[in-house]
């Protein structure tokens, strides 16, 4: 006795759908959630609120359209705009009727489809069950929207408004639109049913939550659309005719670990009792989850975790040993546990589960916990380098860091540019990487990688948010500014790391000394110093490290290896006065209060008891202060003081750059 072959299981559930329609038109339908039918606007309707009859398995029911696309501007001339498409509740639809499993990914062309819907051809308005086999064509651009085409077989009125299902996924992929031309094997069109986004967001979000609990219960669907996928989809189906090209899990394709269906439909369970988050923290969540330079569907909104989920399982696999995107994104949720303990438990749990299976079980632990120990500060690393070609340019890029094993590009790049088309640039990057971190109003840390040129920008001030205008970056977050100059130089690593050692466990307001580059300040003396001091960690600048000799000092201590500096923006050199220690002038380096420059003093009081670790947020909260002490700005500390907090524990990859070729840059030289 022969098993019936996966895919006339799956053609089996596609028929068991199926619903007759009696709108506008007379066509088809298909239940996707308990209670909702999906179908044509042209079929059922296009105005929320009106009673359609529908008919299952000989019994009628009484429909009502609860969301549908608009209908033609005339009409009766022509096709009605895209997409299209309605949502009818049936309140009275009987318990336990089978749901269609939908697949938003569409088939590659030539992939083999199987339509469902009516036909009454041979008994003239009688309608009869109909299924149509036809493959998928291209893609028809009509009224806005893209289209799939149908080919291989006539597509009757009947068949409007049923669904298409892939041989490829098998799940249903597109609802039946149009006739090519009638009587004929021509074919015709349908919408993907991605589109079901372009319906109202409350309907909609409804619908898919309702399929996707209904498919975390009845995993009949997705497990055969498995047995499907475990053979070659271009052969015929079954074990005496197809090959394996992977196992009950799903096909594996190359370079990456792939969910199986039946995964997929557990996870969505889950995903699908979490709150809604509002829309725009969607495409943030992808973003944070894909790979570089990944975007979600173009034509179509994320409206619930579904959409981001989805759009990232249709992305191509990643490189091996990194979790696949739609189970990080899980893993992203389950992290930040929104929604109820129990609900977010299981979510970890199953991502726990799926991980192991895929042999990427520390990952998915890394990926929960957001980091090897869960102890890592994640941040944001935004670079402004020279360009090898001309040192009068520079290349922005910015990536996102969770843990040394976790740095993840934002964007690619840039070409060399001015300076300040440079720093532009970056002010327009920041923003969205902020977002996939956890948001503006989240503190979070934002680490900034300059050139010395660069250092004294007003960073923290900068108002990236124009629809909160009092949102200031360095007020919101943790802004610190970094010294290329150093992380371009391996050999200046060793006296950074220990330097850094030196500060743990030390307050900072009584480990800073000064420097302002006059007098026995000069650079032998200072690094004489440095040397001959390893636990000299902690710098009160006396002046920007744009002016003067204080530019000289800056110099010494980044080759010594400080890695904490701190500093007045755009303050100018210190001038010095006659009646401090030591008869106005100051040791190598000033270890007392300064004669001339009030700020170490400022800065040992504001940074009293603040250990190393804490300072990016200290600095943050003196800015904040600064700003409420109404009429008094200038003369807080907060105001314009700059961080220079450098952990030689957080390191963006190092790639080999080609030199450029001689004469390429403005001397002939890189």
């Amino acid at each position: 006795m022969h098993r019936p072959a996966p895919m006339s299981l799956l053609q089996e559930l596609l028929e068991s759908c199926r619903v007759r329609v009696e709108g506008v038109t007379r066509g088809a339908g298909f239940f996707v959630a308990p209670g909702h039918v999906v179908s044509c606007a042209h079929v059922a309707g296009a105005q929320p609120g009106t009673r359609v009859p529908v008919e299952w398995r000989g019994v009628r029911y009484e429909g009502v359209v609860r969301a549908a696309s608009a209908p033609p501007a005339r009409p009766g001339r022509g096709l009605w705009p895209y997409p299209d498409l309605a949502v009818v509740e049936v309140p009275d639809a009987p318990a336990g009727h089978p749901c269609a499993w939908l697949q938003g990914l569409l088939p590659p062309a030539g992939t083999p489809l199987t339509a469902a819907g009516f036909s009454d051809t041979y008994e003239p308005g009688v309608p009869a069950a109909r299924t149509a086999e036809l493959r998928r064509g291209g893609s028809t651009f009509l009224h806005g929207g893209r289209m799939m085409e149908l080919a291989g077989a006539e597509v009757n009125e009947g068949l409007s408004g049923g669904p298409v299902l892939s041989h490829a996924s098998g799940g249903v992929c597109g609802v039946v639109k149009a006739t090519r031309l009638k009587g004929t094997d021509m074919g015709g069109l349908a919408t993907p049913v991605s589109a079901l986004r372009l319906l109202d967001p409350e309907v909609y979000r409804a619908v898919v939550r309702g399929h996707d609990r209904f498919h975390g219960e009845d995993g009949r669907w997705p497990v055969a659309a498995d047995l499907v996928r475990a053979y070659d989809p271009y052969t015929p189906y079954g074990p005496a005719h197809g090959r394996p090209c992977g196992s009950v899990h799903g096909p594996v394709p190359d370079g990456g670990a792939a969910l199986s269906g039946d995964e997929h439909r557990q996870l969505l369970a889950l995903l699908s009792s979490l709150p809604v988050l509002p829309a725009g923290e969607h495409r943030a969540a992808f973003l944070a989850a894909a790979a570089t330079g990944a975007a979600p569907q173009e034509d179509y909104p994320l409206l619930d975790h579904r959409d981001v989920f989805t759009d990232l399982a249709a992305q191509m696999p990643p490189e091996d040993g990194r979790l696949p995107y739609e189970l990080a994104y899980a893993a992203d949720l389950a992290a930040r546990g929104h929604g109820g303990r129990d609900a977010v438990q299981r979510l970890r749990d199953r991502v726990l589960i799926v991980g192991g299976r895929l042999g990427l079980g520390d990952q998915a632990q890394r990926r929960l916990t957001g980091g090897p120990a869960g102890t890592e500060r994640p941040s944001i690393i935004g670079r402004v380098r020279h360009s090898l070609r001309d040192r009068r340019r520079y290349h922005v890029a910015v990536w996102r860091y969770r843990s040394p094993e976790d740095i993840v590009p934002g964007a690619a790049e840039s070409e060399a540019l001015p300076l300040q088309a440079a720093l532009e640039l970056l002010a327009e990057l920041l923003p969205e990487q902020i977002e996939i971190m956890g948001g503006v109003t989240r503190p979070g840390l934002v680490e900034l990688i300059l050139p010395e040129e660069a250092l004294d920008e007003g960073f923290p001030d900068w108002l990236l948010w124009p629809e909160y205008p009092w949102f200031a970056l360095g007020r919101k977050q943790h802004v610190v500014v970094r010294p290329l100059e150093r992380h371009e130089a391996p050999a200046l690593h060793a006296a950074w790391e220990s330097r850094w050692e030196h500060l743990a466990g030390r307050s900072i307001g009584e480990a800073l000394v000064c420097v302002c580059g006059r007098d026995g300040q000069n650079q032998a003396a200072l690094g004489a110093s440095f040397d001959g001091d390893p636990a000299l960690a902690a710098v009160a600048l006396a002046g920007s490290p744009r002016s003067g000799p204080v530019a000289d000092a800056y110099r010494v201590a980044v080759a010594s290896g400080v890695p904490m500096m701190a500093w007045q923006r755009g303050a100018a050199a210190c001038a010095r006065g006659q009646d401090g220690p030591g008869g106005g002038t100051c040791g190598v380096p000033g270890r007392h209060a300064c004669p001339g420059e009030r700020f170490l003093a400022q800065a040992r009081a504001a940074l009293a008891g603040t250990a190393r670790d804490e300072l990016p947020e200290k600095v943050c909260s003196l800015r904040n202060e600064a700003v409420a002490a109404a009429g008094a700005e200038e003369d807080h500390i907060g105001g314009r003081i700059v961080l220079l907090w450098d952990d030689p524990r957080r390191q963006i990859p190092r790639l080999p750059l080609a030199p450029a070729e001689a004469g390429e840059g403005p001397t002939g030289r890189t």
